[in-house]
């Protein structure tokens, strides 16, 4: 969603070709030079008569030395829905109302304490969002996120510690005041619930999960703090 919000402002589309396309052109070019990493898409249609973009097969993949093609790949979607007129609002103040992404696989992988192809890419997005003036900030937010019937896999330093099936994962808003931590604990407190509740539940069939692994990762990663989640 960072990624998108970085373009909001970009110039019109060239006779040749629509706004969905320059939108689209622009963010893949900004994410490969910008942010060393790769967008890809199927299909890119940007609506402005109902204030939605809707994207197909989209993949976002980190290149992280560290880390396998495999464990690069972060995301991989069905379907993006984004609702939300961000092209109308003050340019420096962006909102989106909400973004669902269906059918999709999201691995986590950490290579190091505090270091995964996650927090590499909400960190390349952070240092370098746009800004209107040298000394003004775009201020945005995502007020609901979901991702239905997503794969979850999370590794640590190659090991997979968690591979789970989710019919739904809701993640709190996202808004640009937060730390790359805060980002990625807000997809991993999320997680750790839900495997807590399928377990409790007995609904184990969709799941495979180092517990040994997953506590060591849980309280090195969170610590104190994974008691607030």
């Amino acid at each position: 969603m960072a990624l998108l919000m970085s373009v909001s402002g970009c110039a019109e589309a060239v006779p040749e070709q629509t706004l969905s396309e320059r939108v689209a052109e622009q963010l893949t070019e900004r994410v490969d030079q910008r942010y060393d990493a790769t967008f890809s898409y199927d299909s890119f249609e940007l609506n402005t008569l109902t204030a939605e973009l809707l994207a197909t097969d989209i993949g976002v993949a980190t290149r992280v030395a560290e880390l396998d093609a495999g464990l690069n790949q972060l995301l991989w979607a069905e379907r993006i829905r984004l609702t939300g007129d961000w092209l109308t609002q003050q340019q420096d103040q962006l909102q989106l109302d909400s973004a669902t992404i269906q059918n999709a696989q999201l691995t986590i992988a950490y290579f190091a304490e505090g270091q995964s192809n996650l927090h590499t890419l909400v960190e390349k997005v952070k240092s370098q969002l746009p800004v209107q003036r040298a000394s003004e900030q775009i201020l945005w937010q995502v007020n609901r996120v979901e991702l239905e019937d997503v794969v979850v896999n999370l590794f640590d330093q190659g090991q997979p510690l968690v591979s789970v099936k989710l019919e739904r994962l809701r993640l709190p808003p996202l808004n640009s005041a937060q730390t790359t931590n805060e980002w990625v604990n807000g997809v991993l407190g999320p997680l750790l619930e839900q495997l807590i509740q399928q377990a409790l539940r007995g609904d184990t069939d969709t799941m495979t999960v180092d517990m040994q692994g997953l506590t060591r990762f849980f309280w090195r990663e969170l610590g104190a703090g994974i008691g607030a989640l």
